[in-house]
């Protein structure tokens, strides 16, 4: 391969999974808007972080995420632990069925128009997270994210949404995995800490950490998130029952949920959060997986990596 050339890293499992056929007309469309591309296709998780961290050691400076925002999120902690955040860059050609990075750089869902902007857009210097946590095995774990960050029961849904075959699209699947899930799921007491501020108890329906916007297949959680702030917008939700989750959910879509009383907003470079009940497992979802548990620290990393936009 052409350390020269872009490198398209592939999901062939992303979009209802990809066929020979369907990735030879694949091929010609990214060519039409990218030009001559090198691809790689994965084979595993975390695949894409392991390739991503080794073509940019080796010197590449282009690898275009063709997947979902899981993709998109392994290609980018490769890049960061690679130490290549100032060189590299990132594009992205949007397969998957969350979509939710997407949204926020306002990438076409269309392929040839998503490579072509690739080929010929800007390129926007966005910020990171950093996320230290408990993986399921109970090792300390690191791991960046570029849209959002969240736990409780986004996180448990997230889980059940992953484990569904999404063919009616994301936001179908998380809508049926809310509901699924809202049935048993319990809201957790937290201890949360705010950069240097007090430490704080609250029961919790959950938390997102935004460095973007959206999240859940659409929600827009954050609306006031900007990728370029040095600082997360991070969003408590409250002790809601659940009738009051049924009822409230589309306000998660449209964003207006922030004016409910039991919802918080905050501008944050550092979050810290724990059960208050130590033997209390507390999923965490980063950029739509679910790697691992609380504790956790989330810290932002301005100006962190560079993205065709």
């Amino acid at each position: 391969m052409d350390p020269g050339k872009p490198l398209v890293i592939v999901n062939p499992r992303s979009g209802g999974g990809l066929s020979e056929r369907r990735w030879a007309q694949l091929c010609g469309r990214i060519a039409d808007g990218l030009g001559e591309f090198d691809s790689a296709f994965t084979t595993a998780p975390r695949d894409a972080t392991e390739i991503a961290a080794r073509e940019t050691a080796a010197g590449r400076r282009l690898l275009v995420a063709l997947g979902g925002d899981g993709t998109i999120s392994e290609i980018a902690d490769g890049i960061l632990r690679a130490g290549a955040g100032a060189t590299a860059e990132l594009g992205v050609i949007p397969r998957g069925t969350g979509g939710d990075f997407r949204r926020t750089i306002d990438v076409p869902a269309a392929v040839e128009l998503a490579a072509q902007r690739i080929s010929e857009g800007r390129v926007q210097v966005i910020d990171a997270g950093r996320a230290r946590y408990v993986a399921h095995d109970g090792t300390p774990a690191v791991r960046h994210f570029v849209n959002v960050a969240s736990f409780g029961f986004s996180s448990a849904v997230a889980s059940r949404a992953n484990a569904s075959s999404k063919r009616l699209g994301g936001k179908v699947a998380f809508l049926a995995a809310t509901v699924r899930t809202i049935v048993s799921y319990d809201n957790t007491d937290l201890w949360l800490t705010l950069d240097d501020g007090p430490r704080r108890r609250q029961r919790v329906l959950l938390v997102a950490v935004g460095n973007g916007r959206y999240f859940g297949g659409g929600m827009k959680i954050c609306p006031g998130a900007e990728l370029d702030s040095g600082a997360f917008d991070v969003v408590v939700v409250g002790d809601f029952s659940r009738g009051e989750v049924l009822a409230r959910v589309n306000r998660l879509y449209d964003g207006t949920h922030l004016e409910l009383e039991e919802v918080s907003c905050s501008r944050a470079r550092k979050l810290a959060a724990e059960p208050v009940e130590t033997d209390a497992l507390v999923p965490l979802e980063l950029d739509g997986e679910t790697p691992g548990r609380l504790p956790a620290t989330f810290e932002v990393l301005p100006g962190a990596l560079r993205v065709r936009v």
